[in-house]
């Protein structure tokens, strides 16, 4: 990686119009509406009603263009993978909007040679029209191949592991189809290959296109909504996720829920191969 050159990309605003269409459409790729008899998830995917909006949408608006392949930046862009995410909602997401989004790169933690490298990037998202805050996001990007490029600013404090021996609140399971990973990239609009072609998931070391980790932390979203605040997705303020190890398609996700008071702490398994995907989760929910 060219250290100087990715510490000084300055990134266009980026404008983005969405309507309730979208917003349903996103639920949709995180499975809502699979039972059709479910009360709780109807309103996020079906309009006739008051629509919901699904918290976490916030992580698929505004992004760039996919700076990583620009040869200028020297970056290994094939083997990249989403370390960690954190959403903090300013106030509750609007079903309709049209969105500013602005980015900078925080920090590059190097990590060593042969150990990779990290990026960590900054979004603020807010309403085109009235210019208040909407959402916060910081994305933690995984660079395998870039270790021994040097570092650059400050990292934000780690989020602690799960104590030992806790026990979950409340469980969950759901069955990702093998397509899903084929809808997330067109309802989220991130087209990294390497969620569909086999070829360039080859390249990066997997035997099979991968889930996109924001989808599978969706899916934890969808189960928080579901047990902790049904009717009122507008109490969920804040998310943090570690992607341990990548959900593939298919897969048997269980989110466990651990109720710690002010924090809810989660964390998912993929059943089928017994391997953690999400780990160090947390999130606020509580009245605004």
């Amino acid at each position: 990686m060219n250290l100087q050159n990715v510490i000084e990309r300055s990134f266009e605003t980026v404008a983005q119009r969405y309507d309730w269409r979208d917003s349903a459409l996103y639920a949709l790729g995180l499975g809502m509406g699979s039972d059709p008899l479910d009360e709780d998830e109807l309103p996020y995917v079906f309009e006739g009603r008051e629509q919901h909006v699904v918290p976490s949408q916030c992580m698929v608006l505004g992004w760039p263009a996919f700076w990583h392949a620009d040869p200028d930046a020297g970056i290994d862009w094939v083997n990249i993978l989403h370390g960690e995410e954190r959403f903090v909602l300013h106030q509750p997401l609007p079903l309709n909007a049209d969105i500013r989004a602005t980015h900078r790169v925080r920090a590059v933690v190097d990590k060593g040679v042969g150990r990779g490298a990290l990026i960590y990037f900054d979004t603020e998202i807010s309403d085109a029209r009235s210019g208040e805050a909407l959402a916060s996001l910081q994305a933690t990007q995984f660079l395998r191949g870039d270790g021994g490029c040097g570092s650059h600013g400050a990292a934000p404090p780690a989020v602690p592991a799960l104590r030992d021996g806790a026990v979950p609140s409340a469980t969950v399971e759901y069955r990702t189809t093998p397509q899903a990973a084929l809808l997330y990239r067109l309802v989220s609009r991130d087209y990294m290959p390497i969620h569909a072609d086999p070829v360039v998931a080859r390249r990066a070391g997997f035997e099979r296109p991968i889930s996109h980790g924001l989808n599978t932390m969706g899916l934890a979203c969808r189960a928080i909504l579901k047990h902790f605040s049904a009717a009122r997705p507008e109490r969920l303020r804040s998310m943090f996720v570690r992607f341990a190890q990548p959900a593939l398609p298919g897969d048997t996700l269980r989110i466990e829920l651990f109720d710690e008071g002010d924090t809810l702490r989660f964390r998912a398994l993929a059943v089928e191969r017994n391997v953690i995907v999400l780990d160090r989760g947390e999130c606020q929910v509580g009245d605004r």
